[in-house]
């Protein structure tokens, strides 16, 4: 693509490991902090974005949570 317009520069954006849990800003309980709340792969809680407290852990006998990511707009 960088052929077709000589002065452009290909940026390559890291994916995220994570999905947001919330789709509203909440306040951390924490550390005060605006977040959406993160959900790691295999991960067992939703923790802040910016300090990384969980605000809420899931006991299961599963691996964890699994999802699927959807290449959306990042934060």
């Amino acid at each position: 693509m960088s052929k077709d317009l000589p002065n452009s520069n290909v940026v390559d954006f890291p994916k995220r490991d994570y999905v947001r849990f919330y789709d509203d800003f909440v306040e951390c309980d924490f550390c005060g902090q605006l977040t959406r709340g993160r959900v790691y792969d295999g991960a067992q809680q939703i923790e802040c974005g910016a300090c990384g407290s969980a605000f809420f852990e899931f006991y299961t006998e599963s691996g964890g949570i699994n999802f699927e990511a959807d290449n959306g707009e990042s934060e």
